[in-house]
C-alpha cells in the first residue's frame, strides 16, 4: 500500500469525490469550537486560580465582623424576679428602669424589725420587752433553719449552687449569734444598757436591709437598646446571674483580621471601605494599631484554606450603619481604597 503525505481533502475540503459539499465549511467551525469550548472547560480551574491569585497581588482585603458595645447587665444581690419592664429592641435612656428584683428573707426580717421599733408604753415591764425580743431572736433563728434545710434539699437536686447554701448557713449563724448574745446579756444582767444597744443593732439592719433592697432593682447604665432579655418574671436568681444583654448607643465598630504582611494599613487614621452584605459599600477608619493576632472564626475562613492567624485592627464606620446591619458579629469584606480597578466595566 502506497502512503502519501497530502491529500485531496486538505487541498479542496469543501469537496468530496469530485462533489461539492456545501455544509463542510459549517461543520469544520462547529468542530473547532466545540474543542475550543473542551479546552476551556479543562483550563477553567487553572484559570481561577491564577484570577484569585492576581486579585490578591493587587488589591489589600481582609475579613471582618461588626461589633457593637453590648454590656451584659446581671443581678447585683439573689433575689425573686417581680417584673422586667422592657423587651428585645426597646431603646432606653439612662436610669430607665429594667428589671425589679425583690428578697422574701429580706422583707421578712424588715417587717419583723419594724414591728420590734415600737416604743413600750410607759410603765411597761422590761422583762416583757426582754421576753419579746428574745421571741423574735427565736423566730429567727428557726427561719434561718427552715431556709438552710430548704437550700440543701435544693442544692441536692442540682436547683441551688452551693454559693447560696454557704449564704444560709451563715445567715444561721449570724441568728445564732445574736440569740446567744442576747442571751448572754441576759444571764450578766446588763439590763436596760444591752437593751438599748440591741436597739441600736437592729436599727443599723434595718438601715441596712433598706439600701439593700433599693440595689436590687437593675436600671440602664447608658442610652441604648435591649438585645436580648435573658431570664423570666418569677425567676430565682443568683448574685452575678445574667438578666439581659444591652447595646449602647453609638457608632458600630469593626474588627478587622488583617493579614501581617499588610501591616503598613493597620495605622491609625487609614481609611478603609466596608462591603456589607446587601453589596452597598461603608466607608471607616483605623483607630488604634494591632495590638494582637487573634485566629480567624471559623466563619471568616475561605473555604479550604487552612486555620491562619491575623493581626486585629479596630476600626469605626464614618457614617452611622443602617438599622438592619447593626447586628453583633456580622461578618463583612473590608478593602483598602486605591485597590479598586476597572477592567472593560468590571471593578475587582
Amino acid at each position: 500500500m502506497k502512503i502519501r503525505f497530502n491529500s485531496p481533502k486538505e487541498s479542496h475540503p469543501t469537496q468530496d469525490s469530485g462533489l461539492q459539499v456545501l455544509y463542510a465549511p459549517g461543520k469544520r467551525l462547529a468542530f473547532k469550537l466545540r474543542w475550543y469550548f473542551i479546552l476551556f472547560l479543562i483550563l477553567l480551574p487553572a484559570l481561577w486560580l491564577a484570577g484569585r491569585y492576581g486579585l490578591d497581588l493587587i488589591r489589600i482585603e481582609a475579613p471582618a465582623l461588626v461589633r457593637l458595645q453590648v454590656l451584659e447587665i446581671r443581678a447585683r444581690q439573689a433575689g425573686r424576679i417581680q417584673a422586667i419592664h422592657v423587651q428585645a429592641g426597646d431603646h432606653v435612656n439612662t436610669g430607665k428602669a429594667l428589671v425589679e428584683l425583690d428578697n422574701p428573707e429580706w422583707d421578712l426580717r424588715l417587717a419583723i424589725l419594724n414591728g420590734s421599733q415600737a416604743a413600750p408604753a410607759p410603765g411597761s415591764n422590761l422583762a416583757a420587752l426582754d421576753q419579746r425580743a428574745l421571741g423574735t431572736l427565736q423566730a429567727l433563728v428557726g427561719r434561718a433553719q427552715q431556709r438552710v434545710s430548704e437550700v440543701r434539699r435544693m442544692y441536692n437536686d442540682n436547683a441551688a449552687t452551693r454559693g447560696e447554701l454557704v449564704d444560709a448557713q451563715n445567715a444561721l449563724d449570724n441568728r445564732q449569734a445574736e440569740l446567744l448574745q442576747f442571751q448572754r446579756a441576759q444571764l450578766g444582767g446588763a439590763g436596760t444598757s444591752e437593751a438599748a444597744r440591741y436597739a441600736q443593732q437592729q436599727e443599723a439592719e434595718r438601715k441596712w436591709l433598706q439600701g439593700q433592697m433599693a440595689s436590687l432593682n437593675v436600671a440602664a447604665p447608658y442610652d441604648g437598646r435591649v438585645a436580648e432579655v435573658i431570664a423570666a418574671e418569677g425567676e430565682n436568681v443568683g448574685p452575678g446571674t445574667p438578666l439581659l444583654r444591652l447595646e449602647k448607643t453609638g457608632p458600630a465598630q469593626l474588627w478587622i483580621y488583617l493579614d501581617p504582611k499588610d501591616v503598613d494599613h493597620s495605622a491609625p487614621g487609614s481609611k478603609l471601605e466596608v462591603r456589607l452584605p446587601d453589596g452597598s459599600w461603608a466607608s471607616a477608619t483605623v483607630i488604634s494599631p494591632a495590638e494582637s493576632a487573634n485566629p480567624l472564626p471559623t466563619d471568616l475562613r475561605q473555604p479550604f484554606s487552612s486555620p491562619a492567624r491575623g493581626l486585629l485592627v479596630p476600626a469605626q464606620f464614618d457614617q452611622p450603619l443602617a438599622a438592619e446591619w447593626r447586628v453583633d458579629s456580622l461578618p463583612v469584606r473590608v478593602r483598602f481604597p486605591g485597590e479598586r480597578f476597572h477592567i472593560f466595566g468590571w471593578e475587582i
